[in-house]
């Protein structure tokens, strides 16, 4: 009896591993198979995936562990529906038929100046009122992340209006429309008058504009295309809402070498005159900023897709040093199928002259354009804390479908 019941439990055992192992495979083949590429209109693109799965095109059925041909003649969209050995259902693939594009890759430091789409409520707070107690207002009324767009109706021009529109209120209750994530509420808040000031409050930290410095990525015409990532609150985390923004000439004043535990960054100055600007901002996205400029060179390149990166060299281009230059890098790894749409590659600084100057990737350095085999495949976007030399980058595509 004992025999037949270890007989069971290894039974058991083995049935749970061999499940494991499957859903361990599965996840694996989804993972060597994107969920979306693109492909120029009118060309023959070849694509191969090292996995035992078919797909269905057009009523064919084609293995893709084998060399296979697409071509479409048509711009637009369709799927393609993938078995694991010809039986699973694995996922869909997207295919994107787009007309062949060309940008000029950019590679210049700039200096970025945003404004928020209302005021963005970084902290609530307590003060000393005139009556020695202590007060807090806006507190469990506003939140981290809030937007606050108007007071008693009236729009928000400045932080600074902001503050003469709740002192002008002598304490009466005022009514403030804020957005918080995708919804629009109400919030009613009695202002106190404060005994250090002597203003009438409602005890908020909040923050109307960012400035920083980037790299501009590409330019079609007088559009760009810049960053490779959005841009994000330092104290929220969270991807700003802005009403509108300017790119300007920037100073490099230094550079910062990245170490391991401590990223690098380029120091620079941002003088805001007329002669400065470089263009404007108009949209800040999960995959970069946006907008229009005229600031372009006149090299255009062709765009390479997901399909087109090899693990080979590439090189990057910026004006890092004071002028623009190539540098040699070496992709690392294109992940198929990767969730964060800014980590579609990784790549490693190997050009002996930016290593000597920067370490690797550091902060000022997003944005900056990737070129292989004349064509421009993605940007920096971030670097490896414990490996400056090393990052990852967002794919050209990824970036083009924002535009």
């Amino acid at each position: 009896m004992r025999k037949v019941y270890y007989r069971r439990v290894l039974l058991v055992i083995l049935f749970f591993q061999i499940l494991a192992f499957g859903f361990l495979y599965v996840r694996y083949c989804k993972d060597q198979v994107p969920s979306s590429i693109h492909i120029n209109q009118g060309e023959k693109t070849c694509l191969q995936y090292d996995v035992p799965v078919t797909a269905t095109i057009h009523k064919q059925t084609i293995r893709l562990n084998q060399p296979f041909i697409i071509e479409e003649k048509q711009t637009g969209q369709y799927e393609m529906k993938l078995k694991l050995f010809g039986k699973i259902p694995l996922k869909n693939m997207k295919v994107t038929v787009v007309k062949k594009q060309k940008v000029v890759p950019s590679g210049k430091v700039v200096g970025i100046y945003v404004e928020t789409n209302g005021l963005l409520v970084l902290e609530t707070d307590t003060f000393t009122g005139i009556d020695g107690a202590n007060h807090a207002p806006a507190g469990q009324k506003l939140q981290k992340g809030d937007y606050i767009l108007s007071v008693n109706g009236n729009a928000i021009p400045s932080k600074a209006d902001f503050m003469k529109m709740i002192n002008e209120s002598k304490g009466e209750e005022v009514l403030l429309a804020v957005k918080r994530k995708s919804k629009k509420i109400s919030v009613k808040v009695k202002p106190e008058l404060s005994a250090t000031d002597h203003q009438y409050k409602i005890g908020v930290w909040v923050r109307d504009n960012t400035q920083g410095i980037g790299t501009i990525t590409y330019t079609r015409g007088n559009a760009f295309g810049g960053l490779g990532h959005g841009i994000c609150d330092m104290d929220t985390g969270q991807l700003m809402e802005i009403r509108g923004g300017y790119l300007m000439n920037a100073r490099i004043d230094s550079v910062a070498k990245g170490k391991s535990g401590t990223p690098g960054e380029i120091v620079g100055s941002i003088y805001y005159k007329e002669e400065n600007l470089l263009g404007t901002i108009e949209k800040n996205s999960n995959v970069g900023i946006f907008g229009i400029t005229n600031a372009s060179n006149e090299k255009e390149c062709e765009i390479g897709y997901r399909q087109d990166i090899k693990n080979t060299k590439a090189m990057i281009l910026s004006d890092i040093s004071g002028e623009m230059k190539s540098y040699e890098i070496q992709i690392r790894k294109v992940n198929s199928d990767h969730t964060e749409s800014t980590k579609g590659m990784e790549i490693e600084i190997t050009d002996k002259r930016l290593l000597k100057l920067t370490n690797g990737i550091v902060q000022g350095m997003s944005g900056t354009p990737i070129i292989q085999n004349g064509k421009f495949i993605g940007a920096i976007t971030h670097v490896f804390v414990n490996q400056p030399s090393r990052g990852y980058a967002i794919l050209a595509e990824t970036m083009l479908q924002q535009m």
